[in-house]
């Protein structure tokens, strides 16, 4: 499977135009091309693909918890 991988490895400013190259590689199925059009970003896609299913389920468990706590808060503040 081709390296989705197209997030700049520095910190310098993307310059105009080149945000959409970098978005979307020249090897990029259609989905993903059509994702792009669309103006959709694709790092946080990139970064979840590079993780195994295990961490992707971790981190989800550790997102739904940190939610249940923030509701149980809000309702205890508003009642």
């Amino acid at each position: 499977m081709p390296s989705m991988s197209t997030r700049p490895q520095s910190s310098q400013p993307i310059a105009a135009g080149e945000a959409d190259e970098l978005r979307c590689p020249a090897d990029a199925g259609p989905a993903w091309q059509a994702a792009c059009a669309a103006g959709l970003d694709m790092s946080l896609v990139e970064m979840n693909l590079q993780r195994t299913p295990w961490e992707r389920w971790l981190a989800h468990d550790e997102a739904l918890r940190f939610s249940l706590r923030l509701r149980k808060a809000v309702e205890e503040y508003y009642g």
